[in-house]
């Protein structure tokens, strides 16, 4: 073989070894195309089963607060009165919920939220919570243990902090078994604070349990489906909990309950404000009925 043959046949090993390099390239952004398509198919389809389910979640207690609205309108017998105001109460606040959720996830998806620093009465926080929820407690005679220091103040952002533990405890409330126990404590440990929400409910399996912090999603979904909600709440707790440089930590098992544990470090900001109770509900005051 010449020394021109030999040259040439060493061009065309050089090129099928690019063509075969750009083969396998192609291939790759191929494969990843592919792997983003099938996510956004999924987060379409799972926005179209949010809206879907929102709507429902809105209007349901929207309607039932016109309907019960229209029958104080009417002259509703005087006796009937406090029973119709507690379903008024809490049509309205399960409305109020689901919005706050809707619009931290908002901005949580914008990227417009930031943590808003502040001295924050954790225990204040906590017992504001348990106030809102008595109502949904009470309606499923469920007890709850609940262990918190006298004082607990710690820097925080009172408004995300509420939110996350809103989430957590409506999570425990609707997934305990009629007459059962809740179990809510806070504490400092090692300079973080640890927030624990425990129930005694069917809990969750392991393959699921990364499942039930995505955003949209619900591990029943459908008309047959066991529980309210537009999975939205748990993926917002952990969201925040991660603003906040935090985490939120999951114990469970079927037939075991489900444990909650919010963890938050100490942050190096030091703000001369004092928050409030955190409280972003319409219902600055529990009224009882």
């Amino acid at each position: 073989m010449s020394d021109a043959q030999a040259q040439l046949v060493e061009n065309l090993q050089l090129q099928i070894e690019i063509n075969r390099k750009a083969l396998h390239d192609l291939q790759e952004v191929t494969r990843k195309l592919e792997l983003m398509n099938r996510k956004l198919q999924d987060s379409e389809q799972l926005k179209s089963h949010f809206l879907s389910n929102i709507r429902n979640e809105i209007n349901n207690p929207l309607s039932a607060i016109m309907g019960l609205s229209n029958r104080l309108f009417a002259g509703a017998n005087p006796s009937n009165l406090p029973v119709i105001a507690r379903m008024i109460y809490e049509e309205a606040f399960n409305l109020d919920f689901q919005l706050q959720n809707v619009f931290a996830a908002a901005e949580l998806e914008a990227g417009e939220i930031a943590p808003e620093w502040a001295q924050v009465d954790v225990c204040g926080v906590v017992t504001a919570i348990l106030g809102l929820l008595d109502h949904a407690v009470a309606r499923k005679q469920l007890s709850l243990n609940v262990d918190l220091p006298e004082a607990l103040i710690f820097v925080s952002d009172a408004r995300k902090l509420h939110l996350i533990v809103i989430n957590l405890l409506a999570n425990a409330v609707e997934f305990s078994p009629q007459g059962q126990s809740i179990e809510v404590k806070a504490e400092l440990v090692r300079e973080q604070l640890h927030i624990l929400v425990r129930d005694h409910g069917a809990g969750i399996p392991s393959a699921d349990q990364g499942a039930i912090f995505d955003r949209f999603r619900q591990l029943q979904s459908g008309t047959t489906k066991d529980h309210p909600g537009h999975g939205l709440g748990l993926s917002i707790a952990r969201a925040l909990a991660e603003l906040l440089d935090g985490s939120i930590e999951l114990q469970s098992a079927p037939g075991e309950g489900t444990l909650f544990r919010l963890v938050l470090p100490m942050t190096e900001e030091r703000p001369d404000t004092i928050a409030p109770e955190g409280n972003m509900f319409f219902f600055g005051e529990t009224e009882r009925f």
